[in-house]
């Protein structure tokens, strides 16, 4: 049985498939309480509905093809290994969003190595109030169809959001291959900013700046900025959207 606190069709509001259609499934259970975490409905590891492998499944858009498993921390939930490797069995494309704390490379192992599943990784700077949560291997686990994700709050946030950029490129730079070693893949690095949250403790960091940001800052130049317009079209509030 699965805790879902939603499940719903939508279009990606950021990342890499940003536009794009996909149904969201919504496990309950998170590990950590960031400050301006706009999921508090998620938080709890009893929180949603109990849902059967099977119900989840029935829900699921084909006609998408596509799925986002997100929380709370889907790789806490229960299960959540059987649900991916279905998911996959089935052809469907599985975009775990995880929050940078639970180990990535042990659950690709456990799901397979197959195509079709990405990581979309938060890496939470010290605005978030949990930086130091943060399980440094899952970065260079990362593969160059994952996405590195960054929420910006302050300035103060950036020399570690720097820091990690130097280098995850820097192992790249000194990485020695032989013949049948893969090359080291940069992941897709995407940033935003902090978004408002109602009660929420977090500095705020205006657009224009973190544009500014990315275009002066060299290390940053094949990253891309983005929005949550989900928030923009519906509502920074809005659920099930």
């Amino acid at each position: 049985m699965y805790n879902v606190v939603e499940m719903f069709d939508s279009l990606e509001g950021e990342g890499k498939r940003a536009g794009a259609t996909a149904t969201f499934i919504r496990l309950g259970g998170c590990n950590l309480r960031c400050t301006y975490c706009d999921t508090p409905q998620a938080l709890e590891a009893t929180a949603g509905e109990k849902m059967t492998l099977e119900q989840i499944l029935s829900r699921v858009n084909t006609a998408f093809n596509r799925v986002t498993l997100t929380g709370g921390e889907p790789l806490l939930a229960e299960g959540a290994d059987a649900l991916v490797r279905e998911l996959l069995s089935r052809g469907i494309e599985v975009n775990i969003e995880t929050n940078g704390s639970v180990d990535i490379a042990d659950f690709r192992q456990r799901v397979g190595d197959g195509a079709g599943l990405f990581f979309t990784i938060d890496y939470k700077l010290p605005s978030s109030g949990v930086c130091d949560k943060m399980l440094d291997g899952n970065y260079f686990a990362l593969r160059g169809a994952d996405v590195l994700k960054f929420v910006v709050g302050s300035e103060s946030d950036v020399p570690a959001m720097l820091h990690l950029v130097e280098r995850l490129q820097g192992r790249i730079i000194n990485a020695v291959f032989t013949k049948n070693e893969a090359p080291i893949e940069m992941p897709q690095i995407f940033i935003g900013a902090v978004a408002a949250v109602q009660g929420g403790s977090a500095p705020a960091m205006d657009l224009p700046t973190l544009a500014a940001l990315i275009v002066n800052t060299p290390i940053l130049k094949d990253a891309r900025m983005q929005l949550q317009f989900h928030k923009i079209i519906w509502g920074a509030d809005a659920q099930g959207v």
